[in-house]
């Protein structure tokens, strides 16, 4: 049963990440370049909605696959600062150079995936015991 609910996890988390992320296209024709413009536009949105400071902690994946966590520092009219915790390495990172931009832990979905499986399970092991046998009361 616990070996269930681990693939369950592993499947949703990855399930979820990969939904998530987006490749940018390549540039080139007016439609890519609109695209492009529209996830730098998506990505800058998401960068002001967070905001700055030490509570504003993100996870950046860049579009050479890279990420980068931390809170944001500082942001800027092309690029934005992410600033790690730990170290307080700074990394200026340009708004065409990023895929996604979330927040340090599971995503909403995740988490409701989670519930379900749990809950799923829970009722699997009550129907398992009911079916097997009645509890004998000494």
């Amino acid at each position: 049963m616990k070996m269930s609910f681990l693939l369950l996890v592993a499947f949703l988390t990855g399930s979820a990440s990969a939904s998530v992320g987006q490749a940018l296209p390549a540039t080139g024709s007016t439609q890519d370049q609109s695209q492009q413009s529209s996830q730098i536009d998506k990505v800058r949105a998401e960068v002001q909605k967070r905001g700055t400071g030490e509570k504003s902690r993100v996870r950046v994946t860049r579009t050479s696959g890279q990420e980068v966590k931390g809170y944001i520092s500082n942001i800027g009219e092309s690029s934005f600062t992410v600033t790690n915790k730990k170290t307080g390495q700074a990394s200026t990172i340009p708004y065409a150079d990023t895929r996604n931009v979330r927040g340090p832990g599971l995503s909403k979905g995740a988490k409701i995936g989670i519930g379900v499986g749990i809950g799923i399970g829970v009722t699997a092991g009550v129907l398992a015991a009911v079916v097997c046998g009645k509890p004998r009361i000494y």
